[in-house]
C-alpha cells in the first residue's frame, strides 16, 4: 500500500472516530484515545524523524499532557494536550525545527491550507481514480446550468401560484423524506464533522511547510559583528542598504553609539533611583510589616497596583531589548549600561515577587482564591523567567530569537504544570475555609466546574443565603442552595446521557460521591 492510500485509511478511521467518539460527548478518555491514534497515524506517516529529539519529547508531554484530561478533566488539561499535541505534529513535520513556537505555527499553518490539500488530492485522484475524474467533470459541466436553472425555477415559482403550490408540496415531501434519513445527521453535525476533516488533514498531510524551519535555522542564538554585516543574528547576514539603515543605522558612527550609551545609562540610572525607591517602600510595608488595616482598599491595592506593576516590567524588558539590540554589546565602554542594566533587571524581579506578595495577602485576607489571582501567580512567574532570560541575554550576547525559544519553552513547561491540578477544588475547598462565612462569595463558587459538587455539599449550610445572579442583559436574586440543587440535577442529567467515551476520573469520583449519599438517605 503506497504512501497517498495510508493516508487515506488513517483520514478514513480518525474521522469516523472523531463522529463517534465526540458527538455530544464530553472530553475524557475519548481524547486521550483519539489522539494516541492520531500520533501513531502522524509517526507511521512521518516515520524519517522518528529519532528526531524534540519529537520524542512532544510525544512525552502530550501523553503526559493527555493523562491530564483523564485525571483531572480540567479546562487547562484540556487545552495544554492539544496545545502541546499541536507542537508534537510541528516537530513531526519538520525535524529541523528547534523552537516551541515554530512548531505550533507549522501546524496551525498545516490546517489553514485545507483548501490546498483538498484541490490537491482531488487532482492526484482525478489520476487515478476514474469514478473521482468523472464527477469532477459532471460537476464543472453541471455547475452553471445549475445556476441558471436554480434562477429560472425561482422566476417561474413565484410568477404562478398554481406552479409554485406543486413546487412547496414536493420540498415538504422531500424535507420529510430527508428529515427521515438524516434525523441522526443534522446540519450541526455536518459542521462539527467538517470541522474534523479540517484538523484532521492538518495533522496528517505533511505539505513540508519549510518556511518556519527556515526561520530556526538560520537565527542565531548568539549575536555575532563583523566589519561587513556589523552587528548580526543569522546564518546568512548580508549588507544593510536601505533608507531606515542610512537613517538609523550605526554603520562606523561611534559618535552615534556613544550617544546612545550615554543616553541609556543616563536614563537608566534615572529608572533605577525610581524603581529603588518603590521596591524600598515596598520592603517595608509589604515584606517586613505589612497590615491590612493600614490599607484602605485592599482590593484596589492588589489589582489595579499589580497590572500597572506588570506592564512596568514589560516595558522595561522592552527598553532593555532596544538598547541591546546590536552594536551596544560589543561596544567597549559598556560595562556601566551592563551593570545599570543588571541592577535593572534584579529590582524589577523584586518588584515581581512584591506584587506576588501583594497577592497573596489579598487571597489569604480575603480567603479569596480565584482563577484571576491564580492567573497572575502565573504571570509573574513567567515574568520571573523572562527576567531571568533577559539577564542572561545580556550577558552572553544573546539574540531576540534565543528570548523566543528559551520562553515558549518555558510557557509550554509551566501550562503542562497548571494542567496538573484541579483548581476548582482548591479554590472551592480554600474560600470555604474563611471563618466569616456570610463573607464568602457563593455566586462565584457556584460558577466553578462540577467536580467541586461534592466540596460545596459538605458546605450547604453556607450556600443557603440570597445572592445576586448577574445575566447577560439582566439580573436576579438567587438563593444559593436552591441554585446548587439546580446544579446537582442538571450534572447528574447530562451524565446519563454520556456514554463511556466521556469517562474521566474527576466525574467518577463525583458520582462516586453522590451515589453514595443516595445509598445513605
Amino acid at each position: 500500500m503506497n504512501r497517498q492510500n495510508i493516508t487515506y485509511l488513517f483520514l478514513l478511521i480518525l474521522l469516523a472516530i472523531y463522529n463517534f467518539f465526540f458527538w455530544r460527548e464530553k472530553l475524557g478518555i475519548n481524547l486521550l484515545i483519539f489522539l494516541f491514534l492520531s500520533s501513531f497515524a502522524v509517526l507511521i506517516l512521518n516515520e524519517e524523524n522518528l529519532k528526531s529529539r524534540n519529537v520524542i519529547v512532544s510525544l512525552l508531554a502530550f501523553l503526559y499532557a493527555s493523562a491530564m484530561v483523564l485525571v483531572i478533566n480540567s479546562d487547562f488539561s484540556k487545552f495544554a494536550s492539544m496545545t502541546v499535541f499541536a507542537v508534537f505534529v510541528g516537530f513531526a513535520h519538520q525535524k529541523e525545527l528547534k523552537t516551541v513556537f515554530n512548531a505550533f505555527f507549522t501546524t496551525a499553518s498545516s490546517v489553514i491550507i485545507f483548501p490546498y490539500n483538498i484541490i490537491e488530492e482531488l487532482k492526484q485522484s482525478s489520476g487515478k481514480y476514474k469514478p473521482v475524474r468523472v464527477i469532477l467533470r459532471f460537476t464543472k459541466l453541471a455547475l452553471i446550468p445549475v445556476i441558471f436553472f436554480t434562477v429560472f425555477y425561482s422566476i417561474y415559482a413565484y410568477s404562478n401560484p398554481v406552479f409554485n403550490s406543486y413546487s412547496v408540496t414536493f420540498w415538504d415531501t422531500i424535507g420529510e423524506y430527508v428529515y427521515e434519513v438524516f434525523k441522526d445527521y443534522p446540519p450541526l453535525r455536518f459542521m462539527f464533522l467538517f470541522l474534523g476533516l479540517i484538523l484532521i488533514m492538518g495533522m496528517l498531510y505533511n505539505r513540508n511547510i519549510k518556511i518556519f524551519a527556515v526561520i530556526d535555522k538560520n537565527f542565531l542564538d548568539t549575536l555575532s559583528r563583523d566589519k561587513i554585516f556589523k552587528t548580526y543574528g543569522v546564518l546568512n547576514p548580508s549588507v544593510k542598504k536601505n533608507l531606515l539603515y542610512d537613517l538609523f543605522g550605526y554603520k562606523h558612527k561611534m559618535n552615534t553609539l556613544k550617544f546612545e550609551y550615554k543616553m541609556g545609562v543616563t536614563f537608566i540610572v534615572m529608572i533605577n533611583l525610581l524603581l529603588l525607591i518603590l521596591n524600598i517602600i515596598d520592603f517595608q510595608f509589604t515584606w517586613l510589616g505589612f497590615d491590612s488595616k493600614m490599607v484602605d482598599n485592599l482590593a484596589f491595592y492588589v489589582h489595579n497596583g499589580t497590572y500597572l506593576l506588570i506592564f512596568s516590567i514589560l516595558l522595561s524588558m522592552a527598553i532593555l531589548l532596544y538598547f541591546f539590540r546590536g552594536n551596544q554589546n560589543f561596544y567597549n565602554g559598556r560595562m556601566l549600561l551592563k551593570l545599570d542594566a543588571y541592577l535593572w533587571i534584579i529590582q524589577n524581579a523584586f518588584m515581581a515577587l512584591s506584587v506576588g506578595l501583594r497577592n497573596l495577602y489579598y487571597i489569604d485576607y480575603y480567603y479569596a482564591l480565584s482563577y484571576k489571582r491564580i492567573g497572575v501567580m502565573v504571570y509573574l512567574l513567567l515574568t520571573l523567567i523572562g527576567l531571568t532570560t533577559m539577564f542572561i541575554k545580556i550577558y552572553s550576547k544573546r539574540t531576540v530569537y534565543h528570548l523566543l525559544k528559551v520562553n515558549s519553552t518555558a510557557a509550554l513547561i509551566v501550562l503542562l504544570l497548571i494542567s496538573s491540578f484541579s483548581w476548582d477544588k482548591l479554590i472551592a475547598e480554600f474560600n470555604l475555609s474563611y471563618p466569616d462565612k456570610d463573607s464568602i462569595d457563593v455566586e462565584y463558587l457556584l460558577r466553578l466546574s462540577d467536580d467541586t459538587l461534592p466540596v460545596l455539599d459538605k458546605h450547604q449550610n453556607v450556600l443557603d443565603k440570597q445572592y445576586y445572579n448577574k445575566g447577560f442583559f439582566f439580573g436576579d436574586h438567587e438563593n444559593g442552595l436552591k441554585m446548587y440543587h439546580r446544579k446537582v440535577e442538571s450534572y447528574l442529567y447530562q451524565q446519563k446521557n454520556y456514554s463511556w467515551l466521556s469517562w474521566n476520573l474527576a466525574d467518577y469520583n463525583t458520582l462516586k460521591y453522590y451515589n453514595y449519599e443516595e445509598e445513605r438517605k
